[in-house]
């Protein structure tokens, strides 16, 4: 043969593999075949079932015969692909809608929403006016706003407000003097009005808070005018260790041209008193002395920083006073419709205690300094606080409920310093934390010790949690249930501290109210995180005058008069240099309207009971004004804290533990009659709370309207609100949270998915013809 015979000859000789199906399981067959033909010899492929005899085999299909069908098929499913891409472009291209000519201001004018700034517009003058008597701060924040555009603008400030702080009222006053003042309403409410004052350019100021600490205050400018808003806030103040600590915002989240500071502290009877406070910045005011410490002061404070944006201010300044001692009994007020209630006896004997630590030591410490700055609390309070009378016992968890355990021990030098060194050999782990174990092995050590106390002792238990649950029980329903149901009788009291941001603290405070405990957390961009662990404890357990405090109100020798609605009444312990603070609502009287007040505890040297006894002073309106806006900011607090725990407590526990104002809740969820009230008081009491009020000024009849054909900013460079020139595609858009944020190419998307969709029909047509 020749050689290129030869090679076929050579090229030919081949295994080829036949597929061969055994009872529905697909075999191959190798075949060594030695094949001299031209043309190669079909690839067979046989289904050889069991039950089919060889003369029912079909017979092989020619692999050219079945090449020319695969390319006939290809080559229709192409073109139906391809049909089937043409008729869904042509229909998106009708459907989707076109970006049509609008009038002149539609075309431009996104819808007006909150926390958003338009125009050009600036702070030139901010005040601070802050007056402190008794157990409330009250301020005044008084700013002017200028617009420098011929349109109507809107100026957006954030606030940082102190923890509970409340918004007392809300004015804006034009610079032709007309003045209006804000309402209370409900949320959406407040934003409809505001939202429609800001749209047709009247002047108008909205606030909201944001949360805990952050306040939005939004202000409408007249065309080249100014608008001068006056905001005033209340503080509740409370006496932790012997003094009034209080916080005073001081400048907004942004510069401003000049501000002014006046501060003035007064006792109840309207007399100065010393006081200190932390605000230091060179060349302006310097608080402290050469040792660092705030020096004290009793005459009122006057700044005035007219080059204010040269210097670094502090948001927020705080300070702290003695108020003195409260009379034996307490201190009780009412005008016969309101009462406040201030409880802390001077001559009482510290209680002896048995503490149980629980400590997280899960991955979740591992997080900068939170296991550190725990070990150092812990620390202090064993040096400090623990004393010879004490029994404390250390448990650390993560994935166990009981990782490492130190005592109990009794609080002697000996024992304090041996705990002191298994302190400082802890370590965080690798592993979640199994916060459910830990609490109830925990809770199951503190009542051994309770049993084996005397009935004066205290018995405590403190848990730190940096984490979530996240292993063993991870239901927190279930978790905060098996908590209660264990210490039900309230043995225990259980005091709980979370790192904000990590810790679950809507769990730690819903099992706290359950139990009658307190729960806190450890605050970001504040003191170190050690100091606040130590100054929560301190002032919540540092030396205990009595426990199972309970407060209990009459109205009158003949008891007519009803006494509804009061806030905490309960406390599981009263320490040193605190005090107790209940509020409430007085109905009508057809005899004597006196109240009555009772208060039970355990102490030192057994159950003890003190009463008081105060008439209606009807005299000092401004005094009867600010008792109902103090019960109603407090009350709120309470009522939200528990709807917010009501997914932990059910309706039968939460009807326990909360008594409305009146009992004609018919919902079957008792939590929204709880949100019901919460927000009547709100508005009521003019209170602002988030997610549940705002607070709007609405315009006054008499004050001066804007044309009609006055123009609201958009963003300073197209005041009259036409569409900017086709080479600037840059403009102003809404985003999602309500900000404006610039938006680019916006001019026709439906345009350019619709090209983005023939575009790729095109490429997909090519690469399978090419296939």
């Amino acid at each position: 043969p020749s050689e290129g015979e030869k090679r076929k000859h050579i090229t030919n000789r081949f295994h080829k593999t036949k597929m061969v199906n055994y009872n529905g399981i697909a075999m191959a067959e190798p075949v060594i075949i030695d094949q001299t033909e031209e043309e190669p010899e079909p690839v067979v492929v046989i289904d050889r079932t069991v039950s089919d005899p060889p003369d029912k085999i079909a017979a092989p299909m020619p692999v050219h015969h079945r090449e020319h069908t695969s390319m006939f098929n290809r080559k229709h499913f192409v073109w139906a692909f391809l049909a089937i891409f043409i008729v869904i472009g042509i229909v998106l291209a009708v459907v989707l809608p076109r970006k049509e000519p609008a009038p002149e201001h539609e075309a431009r004018d996104p819808p007006i929403s909150v926390d958003f700034s338009t125009g050009v517009s600036l702070v030139t003058s901010y005040a601070i006016e802050t007056t402190i008597r008794s157990r409330l701060a009250r301020t005044s924040i008084t700013m002017e706003v200028a617009n420098a555009l011929d349109c109507s603008s809107i100026h957006a400030i954030s606030l940082q407000l102190p923890l509970n702080t409340r918004i007392a009222s809300l004015k804006t006053i034009a610079n032709d003097g007309c003045t209006s003042s804000g309402d209370v309403k409900e949320l959406s409410k407040a934003r409809e009005t505001f939202m429609e004052s800001a749209s047709n350019g009247v002047p108008s100021a909205y606030v909201e808070a944001q949360d805990s600490f952050s306040h939005s205050l939004q202000v409408a400018i007249p065309p080249l005018g100014t608008s001068t808003v006056e905001l005033v806030l209340e503080q509740l103040l409370q006496q932790r260790l012997g003094e009034v600590n209080f916080e005073i915002p001081f400048s907004p989240n942004e510069n401003v041209d000049s501000v002014v500071f006046d501060l003035t502290v007064e006792d109840t009877a309207g007399k100065p008193v010393d006081f200190s406070f932390d605000f230091n910045v060179p060349g302006v005011y310097e608080a402290s002395s050469e040792d660092g410490n705030p020096t004290n002061k009793t005459s009122a404070i006057h700044l005035d920083i007219p080059d204010a944006r040269q210097y670094d201010l502090p948001q927020v300044i705080r300070g702290k006073y003695n108020p003195g001692d409260l009379p034996e009994n307490g201190l009780l007020y009412t005008d016969g419709k309101c009462f406040e209630h201030f409880f802390h006896p001077a001559s009482m004997a510290p209680m002896p205690r048995n503490f149980l630590f629980v400590l997280d030591a899960s991955e979740a410490m591992n997080d900068g300094s939170k296991l550190e700055s725990a070990k150092t609390a812990l620390t202090s309070f064993i040096d400090n606080i623990i004393k010879p009378e004490d029994t404390f016992t250390i448990q650390t968890f993560d994935n166990k409920g009981t990782d490492q355990l130190w005592g109990s021990g009794q609080g002697t030098v000996d024992e304090k310093e041996d705990a002191k060194q298994f302190v400082n050999t802890l370590t965080a782990s690798r592993t979640g934390g199994n916060l459910h174990e830990a609490f109830l092995e925990g809770l199951l050590r503190a009542k051994h010790d309770a049993e084996m106390s005397n009935d004066n002792v205290a018995t405590i238990l403190i848990m730190l949690s940096g984490g979530y649950a996240s292993r063993g029980e991870t239901n927190r329903t279930k978790i905060a249930e098996h908590i209660y149901e264990l210490n039900e009788e309230g043995t225990v009291k259980i005091f709980s501290i979370g790192y904000q941001g990590s810790a679950d603290m809507q769990l730690l405070d819903a099992i706290a109210l359950m139990n009658r405990g307190v729960s806190a957390p450890i605050l970001q961009g504040q003191d170190d995180f050690a100091q606040q662990i130590i100054s929560y404890l301190e002032s919540e357990v540092g030396s205990i005058l009595m426990s199972d405090v309970i407060v209990k109100y009459s109205a009158g020798p003949s008891k007519t008069m009803e006494v509804f609605g009061e806030t905490h009444k309960l406390f599981p312990v009263l320490a040193d240099g605190y005090e107790v603070v209940v509020r409430g609502l007085i109905g009508d009287s057809d005899g004597d309207p006196s109240l009555n007040a009772i208060t039970t505890a355990s102490t030192m040297n057994g159950i003890k009971t003190w009463e008081l006894s105060a008439t209606p002073n009807t005299d000092d309106a401004a005094k009867s004004s600010l008792c109902f806006q103090s019960y109603a900011h407090d009350r709120i607090t309470q009522l939200l804290r528990y709807y917010d725990a009501s997914d932990f407590l059910g309706s039968d526990l939460l009807k326990s533990l909360v008594t409305l104002s009146s009992n004609d809740c018919k919902e079957e969820d008792f939590a929204k009659c709880v949100r019901r009230e919460a927000l009547r008081l709100a508005i009521e009491g003019n209170v602002v709370v988030k997610g549940l009020t705002a607070i709007v000024t609405v315009d006054d009849e008499q004050c001066m309207k804007l044309e009609e054909q006055a123009e609201v900013c958009l963003d300073g460079t197209t005041p009259d609100g036409t569409p900017p020139r086709e080479s600037d595609n840059d403009y102003y858009g809404m985003s999602a949270d309500g900000r404006y944020t610039y938006s680019s190419g916006a001019s026709a998307p439906s345009h350019s998915w619709v090209s983005l969709f023939f575009l790729f029909s095109a490429w997909f047509f090519v690469a399978v013809l090419k296939i």
